[in-house]
């Protein structure tokens, strides 16, 4: 994959506080402006830590227009959705149930059913997306360079056709079969906001900025060829 490389904003919070309420409020205003000009949002979540508190302030906020908001996930570990490893259930405990009811359209991956018949449902749910298919991306960064659930040295992180991918977390990850977006689909966005907190994720942002590993050694560099990343970081 050839890549044009851009250079992220980014934006350093003093507490993880602050860094929450501004996630939050960037979220908010960009559905709120994509509402206004398409009549819908459509917003790609990420699982893990970081931004469950984030999506749990969204979920506290008055000003959405629920009804006229899409979401979809970047990945999922094959785990049943009432597992508290599962993205589907750590979004929906986040957000709120009503919430997340109320939404317009709500894509979890289907992990009731076999591998196969999961990424084949994700993919026709995509491929009836016109256009640029999500107006924000949020997403974080593993301490290998990981974005959803694609890791470092994989075949899948050359060019794939279908938008959706089967992948394997190294050892040190509990659970390892994992589902998730292609690099082409993630990409597929209006904007991508990079959540980042804690002091080792200094040194994540420091190679993704300025290191010397290739994409295929630190998959977060594909992100370098949006032209509009911005990354909210708190290293306290």
């Amino acid at each position: 994959m050839t890549l044009n490389i851009y250079k992220p904003t980014v934006t350093e919070f003093e507490t993880d506080d602050i860094l929450i309420r501004k996630a939050s409020d960037y979220i908010d205003g960009t559905i709120i402006d994509n509402q206004s000009q398409h009549g819908i949002a459509r917003v790609l979540l990420s699982g893990g830590q970081t931004p469950m508190p984030v999506y749990k302030m969204l979920g506290n906020n008055g000003a959405i227009d629920w009804s006229n908001l899409e979401l979809f996930c970047t990945d999922e570990r094959f785990v049943a959705s009432t597992s508290p490893n599962s993205n589907q259930f750590n979004i929906i405990k986040s957000f709120g149930r009503e919430i997340i009811e109320s939404c317009r359209e709500v894509n979890f991956f289907k992990v009731d059913q076999d591998i196969a018949t999961c990424i084949q449902d994700y993919d026709a749910r995509l491929d009836a997306l016109d256009d640029i298919w999500f107006d924000l991306t949020i997403l974080g960064i593993g301490p290998d360079g990981h974005i959803a659930s694609l890791f470092p040295g994989n075949s899948y992180l050359k060019h794939i056709e279908t938008p959706t991918l089967q992948s394997l977390a190294p050892k040190q990850f509990s659970i390892k079969e994992r589902v998730s977006l292609s690099i082409e689909s993630i990409l597929n966005s209006r904007e991508i906001l990079i959540l980042l907190n804690g002091e080792n994720k200094l040194n994540i942002l420091s190679e993704l900025l300025e290191g010397n590993l290739p994409a295929s050694e630190f998959p977060a560099k594909f992100l370098l060829s949006h032209p509009r990343v911005k990354v909210f970081c708190c290293f306290q």
